[in-house]
C-alpha cells in the first residue's frame, strides 16, 4: 500500500523533523557549552567526555526501548511520550549543582531524546511513497542541522549575559511547543493496517523485540543495520563533543569564530542533505551511501591534517556534511526500508542501539586519545571506521523505487503466520 497523498508523508517529514531539530539542540548545546561547563566544575577533557558516554548510554537505551515500544503504542503516541519527558529533563539539567547531577541528567535526557529516532524515521518512511522515499527521509533529517544551528544562535545570545545554565534551562520552550504541534499527526496507515491483521490472526500479543531476532531474515537485516550504525553513531560523537573545542585550541579561534564557521559548516550541511535524499531516489541507496563514506573518511583525514583555517573550511564544506549529515540521510532511509512494518520500528531501534553501543565510548575514547596523540589523531582514527559502513550496504541489496511491502518480500518470508505460530 502507498500512502493517500504526498501532502501526508509531507507533513509528516516536517513534523518528525521538528523532533530532530530539537534532538539536535539539545544534544550539541552540551558540545557547544562544553568550555564554559569546564571551567564551572574544574573539570576535564576526560571527564567531559565521560559525561557526555552517559548522554550515550541513556541515549542507546531510549533508543531500542522506544523503537520497541512504537510497535505497541504506535508511532503519534511514542512520539509524544518521547520529546515532552526529555524537554523537561533538559531544562532541569540547568540546575545540576555537581558534575554527577549533571552526569545524571545527561543520561535521562540521552532516554528521551533516544526515542526520536526511530519513531521519527519509521513514522517518516511509512508515510511516503516509494519514488520520494528517500527525498521525504531528507526533509526529515534536515531537522537535525536546523537544531544546530539553533543551538548556535541561543548559545551566542544566551552564554555570556546569563552563563551555560541559561542554555539548558530554555530549552523547555521550543520542546513544549513541538510536542503540542505534534498533536495534529495521524497515525500511519501502515502501522494501522498491519496491526489489525495481527489482530485478526492472534497475534497482536507477538510483536515484540523478539520477533526481529526469530526469522533468518530479520537478523540479516539486523546485521546490516549494525554495521552501518556502528560508523555513524562513533564517529558523530566522536566529532561532535570535541569540535569546538579543536577549532578554538588548534585552529586558534575565538569562541565567537567557532560559532560563525560552524554556523557556515552547517548551512552546507543543510543544502547537501536535501541534495543527497533527492539523488537517492535516482541513482540507488548503495552507490549514493559508499560515495559518502568514502568522502566522510578521506575529507576527515585531510580536514584534520592541516592548521590552516582557510584549508580546514574549504574541505570541511564538503567533509563535515558527509560525516555527520549525508551518510546518516541514507543510513536511515536504508534501515526503516529493510525492516517489515510489524516490527520495523524495533528493528530500526535495535540497529540503532546495537550500532550504537560503540558510541558510548566515542567522548571517552576521544578524550583519552586528546590527551595522548591530540584531537587531531582521535579524529584521524574515527575516520578509519568507516569501512563497516561500506561493507554494511555491501551486504544488502538496493531499495530505490520499491514499495515497503516490495522490499519485505525481497527475502519471500512472510511477516504474518497462522495464530499460535511464532512471529518472523
Amino acid at each position: 500500500m502507498e500512502p493517500e497523498t504526498i501532502a501526508d508523508g509531507m507533513a509528516t517529514s516536517i513534523l518528525s523533523g521538528l523532533g530532530w531539530l530539537f534532538d539536535s539542540f539539545v544534544i550539541n548545546i552540551y558540545a557547544l557549552a562544553l568550555p564554559f561547563i569546564a571551567v564551572s566544575f574544574h573539570a576535564s577533557p576526560l571527564t567531559l567526555g565521560f559525561v557526555a558516554s552517559l548522554f550515550l548510554l541513556g541515549y542507546t537505551i531510549g533508543t531500542i526501548g522506544f523503537g520497541i515500544l512504537t510497535d505497541h503504542l504506535g508511532r503519534k503516541r511514542t512520539l509524544s511520550i518521547s520529546i515532552g519527558g526529555y524537554a523537561i529533563i533538559t531544562a532541569i539539567t540547568a540546575l545540576s549543582n555537581s558534575v554527577a547531577m549533571l552526569g545524571v541528567m545527561r543520561f535521562l535526557t540521552g532516554v528521551g531524546g533516544g526515542g526520536e529516532l526511530p519513531v521519527g524515521a519509521t513514522f517518516t518512511a511509512e508515510m511516503w511513497p516509494a519514488r520520494r522515499r528517500g527525498l521525504g527521509i531528507a526533509l526529515m533529517y534536515v531537522g537535525y542541522p536546523l537544531g544546530y544551528l539553533l543551538a548556535i544562535g541561543l548559545t551566542a545570545a544566551v552564554i555570556h549575559p546569563v552563563g551555560w545554565r541559561g542554555v539548558f534551562a530554555v530549552a523547555l520552550v521550543p520542546g513544549l511547543l513541538i510536542w503540542l504541534v505534534r498533536r495534529i499527526l495521524r497515525e500511519s496507515p501502515r502501522f494501522e493496517a498491519v496491526r489489525r491483521k495481527m489482530e485478526e490472526a492472534g497475534q497482536h500479543r507477538a510483536i515484540r523485540a523478539g520477533a526481529v531476532l526469530q526469522a533468518p531474515a530479520n537478523r540479516r537485516r539486523l546485521l546490516i543495520g549494525v554495521l552501518i550504525y556502528i560508523p555513524l553513531a562513533y564517529c558523530y560523537y566522536a566529532l561532535s563533543v570535541f569540535l569546538p573545542t579543536y577549532m578554538e585550541k588548534t585552529l586558534g579561534l575565538s569562541f565567537g569564530q567557532v560559532l560563525t564557521d560552524l554556523t557556515w559548516l552547517t548551512l552546507a550541511y543543510v543544502v547537501l542533505v536535501m541534495l543527497v535524499g533527492w539523488l537517492s531516489d535516482y541513482v540507488g541507496r548503495r552507490p549514493l551511501a559508499m560515495v559518502c563514506a568514502v568522502v566522510a573518511a578521506g575529507g576527515g583525514l585531510w580536514m584534520f591534517n592541516t592548521h590552516s583555517v582557510g584549508t580546514f573550511m574549504a574541505i570541511g564544506l564538503i567533509a563535515y556534511p558527509a560525516w555527520v549529515g549525508l551518510t546518516w540521510t541514507i543510513g536511515i532511509s536504508y534501515v526503516t526500508e529493510i525492516f517489515p512494518t510489524a516490527v520495523r520500528g524495533s528493528g530500526f531501534g535495535m540497529s540503532v542501539g546495537f550500532g550504537r553501543i560503540t558510541s558510548i565510548f566515542a567522548p571517552l575514547v576521544a578524550g583519552a586519545l586528546a590527551t595522548s596523540v591530540g584531537l587531531a589523531g582521535a579524529f584521524q582514527v574515527a575516520a578509519l571506521v568507516w569501512i563497516l559502513y561500506i561493507i554494511g550496504f555491501a551486504l544488502g541489496k538496493e531499495t530505490r523505487g520499491m514499495t515497503l511491502e516490495e522490499i519485505e518480500s525481497l527475502d519471500h518470508r512472510p511477516v504474518l503466520r497462522p495464530a499460535g505460530q511464532s512471529l518472523g
